[in-house]
């Protein structure tokens, strides 16, 4: 019979070959301790669960695992692991416990195991090695205690989430004093630039970006302010919020959008992060992560754009405020309109917007030019992750309805694997000048959206407590005779955004739970959203769980690979399967018509 001494061979992981630094070895030696014992007491209440590492090691070995744990374990002896991550899992009572964790989950094969280490390993291990090392270093310069209520902390955890702690000598002290730095200088300033967006401002929280708080809060930082909560509650800052968020926004609309060029001298740098308006408050060898989020901004622009024709409606009113149909003589939103009107030469036609979509994301129907590559690839791997997510959400979900059947994980790989294929097709077709083209078009489609959403506007379309989807839907009615369906198209918008964030920062050696979830969500979303539009995705059946498991037995060598949620139907498979209709290019106030003015 095998023992636990035996189980440590198939548990050794590779420790990192860096020096460590003294505040990283305290801080594994107290994340090892608690691995030890009381990890299995805190996590598990169930009296047959492992109270040990020991008990945990036996349970690989009850589970007759020790060769699945072995694969797993030279598998991310292989992998190029985060430092941080390889140092935790060198530890054999530490990462005992994750494999503990994996197979209390049901991850029991070779890919769901080596997923699930990584996922665990990160949640838990990492984060209070983390906080061991950052613990002891305030301890020595006599920080005794973190008051976690106070309001400048609260900034603490996500700080150390986005950029971790080092572990090589001479590192760590140095690094967690930066992270006191930013605390101190502008954790109460982020506390309250929150509380004002949240409850302070008639301002759309839609328009505070993560690209205008930051910038807001270089501007907070530059006049040395310093709040009193009083005087917050009192209103005496907001006239500060108001001039931080004026010059954010005049910054953001010299230095982002590229048609300033024309009208400016100054040296173009393009600072926008292609994060986009979701209307709520990694790289490696051959993978660009900016141009996977560009690419995932272009999809956005062309759903709210051209799908929802936000660029048609403020084209109409453009039209109607100029034949004096839309009675708006001066104000805001006449300027607004006027900057509209006059810009519509230097900006992007409906035909070149069509070009680029459709070479990048082969989207549409526009014209390509005769030495350019559609991305036609997109498409297809596009597909397979959604049909890969779907399939994961239902065999999860069989498993779960068979809680006995514990003989076959569920494994994510082929999720992982389209994944970074669609890294690479992204990184390679969101090039050249379409950086700048996509800033462009974003900018235009806000500027499109800032006119729809006006008070004047919304005013004279039934009020202004209509919502900007309810003056997008009436407007589209009386223009072109059919309202489209903007809930829906925001919601392909949106969650497809977040499924190409997912893409871009994808790193199969550190994906989070919570990152995965995510994923799960919005393919949920997306493909319930385009079923809803009358999109024909996948020329899937469903199939209804079968009313038991199925017979152990030989016939069963695939791990229960077979029980899937879609039977794919052999056939063809065209754009129009996975397209909406293209209102690019066929946009109300083309060039001929507004040369009518």
């Amino acid at each position: 019979m095998a023992t636990t001494s035996s189980v440590d061979a198939v548990l050794v992981i590779s420790a990192p070959s860096v020096t460590l630094d003294d505040y990283a070895t305290q801080a594994l030696e107290a994340v090892e301790s608690y691995y030890d014992t009381t990890f299995y007491t805190d996590t598990f209440s169930d009296s047959d669960a492992a109270s040990s590492v020991d008990d945990a090691k036996q349970a690989i070995i009850s589970a007759s695992l020790t060769g699945v744990v072995s694969q797993v374990t030279d598998n991310l002896n292989n992998a190029s692991l985060d430092s941080v991550v390889q140092l935790l899992l060198s530890s054999i009572t530490i990462y005992a416990g994750v494999i503990y964790l994996s197979i209390q989950e049901g991850s029991i094969d070779e890919d769901s195991m080596y997923n699930a280490v990584l996922r665990y390993v990160q949640e838990g291990p990492q984060t209070r090695f983390y906080g061991q090392m950052f613990g002891l270093v305030c301890l020595d310069k006599h920080i005794s205690s973190i008051d976690e209520s106070a309001y400048k902390w609260q900034l603490l955890d996500d700080l150390i989430e986005e950029s971790g702690l080092p572990i090589a000598s001479g590192e760590v002290e140095s690094a967690v004093e930066a992270i006191l730095d930013i605390i101190n200088e502008r954790g109460e300033l982020s506390y309250y630039l929150d509380q004002y967006i949240e409850n302070r401002t008639n301002i759309d929280s839609s328009k505070f970006t993560d690209s205008i708080k930051d910038k807001m809060l270089d501007r907070l930082v530059e006049l040395d302010l310093t709040i009193d909560e009083n005087g917050y509650n009192s209103g005496d800052y907001d006239k500060y919020f108001i001039l931080a968020y004026n010059e954010a926004q005049t910054g953001a609309s010299d230095s982002e959008d590229p048609i300033d060029l024309i009208y400016s001298s100054k040296e173009f740098e393009n600072t926008w992060d292609f994060s986009v308006d979701r209307f709520e408050s990694v790289e490696t060898q051959g993978i660009t992560k900016s141009n996977i989020l560009a690419a995932g901004a272009l999809d956005y622009v062309y759903c709210v754009g051209e799908v929802m024709r936000v660029f048609d409606v403020a084209n109409a009113l453009v039209l109607r405020w100029a034949s004096g149909l839309l009675d708006i003589p001066t104000g805001t939103t006449a300027s607004l309109l006027y900057r509209f009107h006059k810009r519509r030469n230097e900006r992007s036609t409906p035909e070149e917007r069509a070009m680029l979509y459709k070479r990048v994301l082969n989207k549409g129907d526009g014209q390509v030019l005769s030495r350019m590559a559609v991305n036609a690839d997109f498409t297809t791997l596009w597909e397979q992750l959604l049909a890969e997510v779907m399939k994961y959400i239902y065999k999860t979900e069989r498993k779960a309805y068979w809680s006995t059947w514990q003989d076959s994980g569920v494994s994510n790989s082929r999720i992982y694997q389209v994944t970074e294929d669609l890294q690479y097709n992204l990184s390679d077709h969101m090039t050249g000048m379409a950086h700048l083209q996509v800033t462009e078009d974003y900018n235009h489609l806000q500027e499109a959206i800032e006119i729809i959403y006006s008070d004047d506007v919304r005013s004279y379309y039934g009020g202004s407590t209509q919502s900007l989807w309810s003056t997008i839907e009436r407007i589209a009615k009386e223009e072109f005779g059919q309202a489209p369906n903007t809930e829906t198209i925001k919601t392909m918008a949106v969650d497809g955004n977040k499924i190409f964030e997912w893409i871009a920062n994808f790193n199969s050696s550190s994906v989070k739970s919570s990152q995965f979830e995510q994923l799960i969500s919005s393919v949920e979303a997306w493909v319930l959203a385009r079923e809803t539009l009358g999109g024909k995705p996948y020329k899937q059946s469903p199939r209804s769980l079968p009313s038991a498991p199925p017979r152990n037995g030989r016939s069963r060598g695939n791990g229960g690979a077979n029980f899937i949620a879609y039977d794919v139907k052999e056939g063809d498979f065209d754009d129009d399967d996975a397209e909406f209709d293209n209102f690019a290019g066929s946009g109300v106030g083309g060039d001929d018509e507004f040369d009518h003015w």
